[in-house]
């Protein structure tokens, strides 16, 4: 029996791959620019929606809607990079900021656009003495974040420094090494780094970490990051990213030196079993020196390789560490056809569930507080009616006779009704002796 069970559902596939996979990109192609409409696709879809003659109408709409985009992604600007970082902090220069097409001038944008770079943010500050950059990589997803930090880890530039949140990746560089001054850098930027879809991949968990080299980890998604990695760039072609695959690579201790180690993880077992003669034959084609220190296998839907080993026993050992997690892949096209048992909880749900939840909260919370006040209001108002009433009676000289009734007289008989004084005319006593004598 499963303990642990990755769920997911897909749509079902046709035996042709390159197909499947055409139609696969173009449906993610379409559901981008759904998603990202830029701002000539906004005035095709007005204009083609307005009637022709209304040039005028048009025109001010257009107006509207990029002053509106304008105001908008300067504001976003602001407060990522405002004028000023905390106390110490001011701008020297505008922010700097490149979205689009205009992505491609950053250097290794092939790099940044496996990653999935949205847009980058640049500003220089002062405190009075040093001046420092400050670089915001706004990404896709979390886990694009998180491999695009693991790649530039170990290759800035000098007294350069680098942090991740969420989908952000925050790259400070200064004239002077001060760590401490530009870790403040970050915080004072850190509370508006939010947001983002999906979470930390799993891949490079299953990194074994005995004898393993410190923030040596990286994740790769693609050919162009993988051709940057030295020691395993002649594998950008053999892996094969296009049917899915990812990668996470580390170093590992050996006696006096390192061995490298990479994951390929393969997104169906028939991708991990075409994939790995790919990448053996390879590997055989290097020198006889190299491939007596090398060390491949496949493990599920991971091909696992380990090179330059001088220990073999220990490099066997670390390669054994290494344990396929079983995924369940369930074919169909709605999250309901997932069987109930097997099904995993729906985040939209669950999100849905927390909001309603809290709405009802919310809810019930106001509608006690306003009952709470209308009780409180009532009796203060009614307490201070009858003080009034009191006051006036007590004015008038009346204040000893005091009456509930609300101001009304009673007239009260009982007194004269039941006595024996013959004078009051009992009317129903009479009738009944005028009866009585005839």
């Amino acid at each position: 029996m499963l303990k642990y069970m990755d769920v997911k559902l897909l749509e079902r596939r046709d035996k042709n791959a390159e197909g499947d996979r055409a139609s696969m990109i173009e449906d993610r192609r379409s559901r981008i620019v759904l998603r990202v409409m830029t701002r000539s696709s906004i005035l095709d879809l007005l204009s083609s929606i307005l009637h022709p003659r209304s040039s005028i109408l048009f025109s001010a709409l257009c107006v509207l809607l990029l002053t509106a985009q304008g105001v908008q992604a300067q504001s976003g600007d602001k407060e990522l990079l405002p004028d000023r970082l905390g106390q110490r902090w001011r701008a020297v220069s505008p922010a700097r900021v490149l979205d689009g097409q205009r992505l491609s001038g950053l250097p290794d944008a092939d790099v940044l656009g496996e990653y999935g770079l949205q847009r980058f943010i640049g500003r220089v500050y002062t405190d009075g003495r040093v001046e420092s950059s400050v670089e915001v990589f706004e990404l896709n997803t979390i886990p694009g974040a998180y491999g695009l930090f693991t790649f530039n880890r170990g290759q800035l530039p000098q007294n350069s420094r680098e942090w991740r949140q969420d989908r952000y990746v925050v790259r400070v560089s200064s004239r002077e090494a001060d760590a401490d001054s530009d870790r403040q850098m970050f915080e004072a930027i850190k509370p508006d780094l939010v947001g983002g879809e999906g979470e930390l991949p799993p891949l490079p968990l299953h990194l074994p970490e005995a004898d393993k080299v410190a923030d040596s980890e990286k994740y790769v998604v693609g050919p162009a990051a993988l051709a940057r990695l030295k020691k395993f760039s002649g594998l950008k072609d053999a892996i094969g990213f296009g049917v899915g695959a990812e990668v996470t690579t580390a170093d590992y201790r050996s006696g006096g030196g390192q061995m490298n180690l990479i994951i390929v993880e393969y997104y169906a077992p028939q991708s991990a079993a075409e994939g790995e003669p790919r990448i053996r034959d390879h590997f055989n084609s290097l020198p006889q020196t190299e491939k007596d220190r090398l060390i491949l296998k496949r493990v599920g839907n991971y091909v696992i390789a380990m090179s330059n080993v001088q220990d073999m026993p220990a490099a066997q050992n670390i390669v054994g560490q290494i344990k396929y997690q079983k995924k369940i892949y369930w074919a169909g096209r709605k999250f309901t056809d997932i069987p109930l048992e097997f099904r995993p909880p729906d985040p939209l749900a669950v999100e849905d569930m927390t909001r309603t939840v809290k709405t009802m909260i919310r809810s019930f919370y106001w509608t006690g507080i306003a009952i709470l006040s209308a009780l409180l209001l009532g009796g203060a108002v009614g307490f201070s009616l009858f003080q009034w009433k009191r006051y006036r009676r007590r004015k008038l000289g009346l204040d000893d006779i005091f009456s509930d009734a609300g101001g009304t007289i009673r007239l009260n008989l009982d007194d004269y009704l039941l006595s024996d004084n013959t004078q009051i005319d009992r009317s129903g006593e009479s009738d009944k002796l005028t009866r009585r004598n005839q």
